[in-house]
């Protein structure tokens, strides 16, 4: 179910460093016979991600997630009496190569059982891990996750750019626009999920008044902004990473564009507590449960209330971090998959057992992710659901909610209308 969105977090980081190879694929096993690191009282992992350097802020957090969620299962008596071990904190540097270089340190040298919590915007060692047959979890922003069978990205290892573009026609609909213009970056990731928005909106009687899926990075919106107020824009989607979307922001505001902001990416509290009124208004497009749903549908998503409960615990500064909750996803799908297998534990066997699962959602923070028959490693199957969230006076509050507290909004494959979302998908 995976939409692409939010591997625009890494937007800027890809077009800068275009130039940088993607991995060769490769025939990948289905998980080592043996238990490296597991002992009769302990399972001990790794995790690779961007911790230094200018993007270590969109990364870093995923390893505050995964010990978060690590600390209570372990408080709880662990799984099957071992307790759950991160030993291994490798940074990558937002280096290919480096990522190809810590993956062997941990198979070779550290020995772990698994990778869990990978958050780097070059998943370098994606091949490798793949072929050794290690378990590995983390937050997906490249192709690299549909290597092979054990690769667990969050939200599904199949990147796809088509499959939320029923629901930005949907927002549209609902702020009852008549024209919008659209932007990205010229790069694939950014041009192909707006490409694959742009198709949904004629369904709904919504013309696309403007179009630029070549927009450069740190380049000056005013030329795009003006041109929408020439062709009566109403909604402005941006597929950009957060500056990018600030600078539209302020272009909009500035050039008295009377229109609707939908962003893609930028669901960030201390971003919206530092611009204020500025981005009043924006609506932004999730995978996962709001965090806001906890305070404004008491008892109905008892996950989100653990999360933000444990985060405040294990570090209050990431409690409101998406890749912190993409590494709390990643640690709920490893021990979801350990306790499948109960205690005779292998790699082989854990892959196996989470290559089974047909429903899962995180525990209750995501629409259900089916891992049956390749399902979501190599392909997205529907529905396609997307939950909402509207910045006001500094604060974000679920938008386009379903009945009484349905965040998510979900549609079949070119549905013109909301289906029922399946089974598992929280708050249903």
């Amino acid at each position: 179910m995976t939409r692409g969105p939010r591997a625009l977090l890494a937007m800027s980081a890809l077009a800068l460093m275009a130039t940088a190879c993607s991995n060769a694929t490769s025939t990948s096993s289905s998980g080592g016979s043996g238990a490296p690191g597991v002992t009769g009282t302990s399972i001990t992992v790794g995790s690779i991600a961007n911790l230094t350097g200018i993007l270590s802020s969109d990364f870093a957090p995923i390893v505050d997630g995964v010990k978060a969620y690590f600390d209570m299962v372990n408080a709880q008596g662990g799984v099957d009496g071992r307790k759950l071990v991160l030993g291994f904190e490798k940074d990558d540097q937002g280096s290919q190569t480096t990522d190809l270089t810590v993956a062997q340190q941990l198979v070779e040298q550290n020995h772990v059982f698994a990778v869990v919590g990978v958050g780097t915007p070059f998943f370098g060692g994606a091949s490798y891990l793949a072929r050794q047959g290690v378990p590995t979890f983390g937050y997906q922003v490249s192709v690299d996750w549909k290597d092979g069978p054990s690769l667990f990205a969050d939200y599904g290892s199949y990147l796809d750019f088509t499959g939320g573009e029923m629901s930005d026609a949907y927002v549209a609909k609902q702020l009852h626009a008549t024209s919008v213009g659209i932007v990205a970056y010229g790069v694939q990731q950014s041009a192909a999920a707006c490409s694959a928005a742009a198709t949904g909106f004629g369904t709904y009687g919504v013309n696309v008044g403007y179009q630029d899926l070549t927009f450069g990075i740190g380049t000056d919106p005013t030329p795009d902004v003006l041109a929408m107020k020439a062709h009566h824009v109403d909604m402005v989607l941006t597929c950009l990473d957060v500056s990018g979307n600030i600078a539209f922001a302020r272009a909009i505001s500035q050039n008295g564009l009377n229109a609707h902001q939908v962003w893609l990416n930028g669901y960030d509290r201390p971003t919206l507590q530092q611009y204020g009124a500025l981005l009043n208004g924006v609506i932004i497009g999730l995978q996962h449960v709001p965090f806001e749903a906890s305070a404004a549908f008491p008892g109905v998503y008892p996950a989100m209330d653990t999360y933000l409960q444990e985060m405040q615990r294990y570090k209050p500064a990431s409690t409101y971090n998406e890749v912190a909750l993409d590494g709390w996803i990643n640690a709920a799908q490893f021990v979801t998959g350990l306790r499948a297998v109960g205690r005779d534990l292998t790699q082989a066997k854990l892959v196996a057992a989470i290559n089974s699962e047909t429903d899962f959602n995180g525990g209750g923070l995501m629409p259900p992710v089916d891992w049956t028959g390749g399902n979501n490693h190599v392909r997205s199957i529907p529905p396609y659901c997307s939950a909402w969230v509207q910045a006001e006076n500094s604060k974000f509050v679920p938008v386009f909610v379903q009945g009484t507290h349905g965040v998510f909004t979900c549609f079949d494959k070119g549905s013109d209308t909301p289906v029922t979302p399946q089974s598992g998908t929280p708050g249903t």
